[in-house]
């Protein structure tokens, strides 16, 4: 992970330069548009050829800059709402919750909360760097799964939640299945194994939950999940964690 952390720091840093340096450029764009214009207005005379070219390249010129910050400033967004592993971060995920919160109900809203097993250990033996790629590697699995309907996050140092809508328990427990398939193939590739504990939780009109409650009771199983998981231990040079 620190090879990402600096690539969004570096990222962060060059776009920050890049729209101080804009926001100059517009600054003296129009000043110089200023002037022509006031020069204009002074002289109450047509523009020179020259001094025509000249407002018309600032115009196109300001047009392009304004375009570009825009682009720019869409994608400083963005990057506020993704964690180093590449994935949603909890900015992220809070204003989904809150934008569900302020919804006029809950149905049908499901949460899936996931924990990464062993991580500390993985770090521990291995080092933070292989730790580091082995939450990429289960980031990277969620991120893919997602869709305009679901959405994954990482909301802590190994917790990640994955939250649903308009969905139903059959689909829920499809996403679920679909995971660890995909997991599955995964550490048939890889020396450390990803192992993860999960929980779920759905609100309908039977068992309606707001959102604090949902993801309460999501979490509440999900630790369950992880204490009956409890026992695995890494192996020699194969971590199956």
């Amino acid at each position: 992970m620190p090879d990402v952390k600096e690539r969004i720091m570096s990222n962060r840093k060059y776009i920050k330069s890049l729209l101080l340096g804009m926001s100059v450029m517009m600054t003296i764009l129009i000043a110089i548009q200023i002037y022509i214009t006031v020069y204009v207005l002074k002289h109450n005379e047509m523009l020179p050829r020259i001094l025509s070219c000249t407002a018309l390249i600032l115009d196109i010129i300001i047009l392009a800059v304004f375009f570009v910050s825009s682009r720019i400033n869409a994608d400083v967004d963005s990057m506020a709402y993704t964690d180093v592993t590449g994935i949603n971060n909890k900015l992220a995920y809070q204003n989904h919750i809150n934008r569900l919160n302020n919804a006029d109900d809950t149905f049908l809203v499901g949460v899936i909360m996931l924990d990464l097993n062993n991580l500390k250990r993985v770090n521990d033996t291995l080092g933070h760097e292989m730790g580091d790629r082995y939450m990429e590697s289960f980031s990277a699995i969620l991120a893919g799964m997602q869709n305009e309907r679901i959405s994954a996050y990482r909301i802590g140092g190994d917790e990640f939640c994955v939250i649903l809508e308009k969905t139903n328990a059959v689909e829920i427990h499809q996403i679920l299945d679909s995971l660890e398939r995909k997991i599955n193939v995964y550490n048939e590739k890889n020396n450390i194994k990803i192992s993860y504990a999960k929980g779920c939780e759905i609100s309908t009109r039977e068992h309606y939950y707001l959102m604090e409650e949902l993801t309460k009771r999501a979490d509440s199983r999900m630790y369950e999940n992880k204490r009956l998981m409890k026992g695995k231990r890494l192996d020699g040079r194969r971590l199956n964690v």
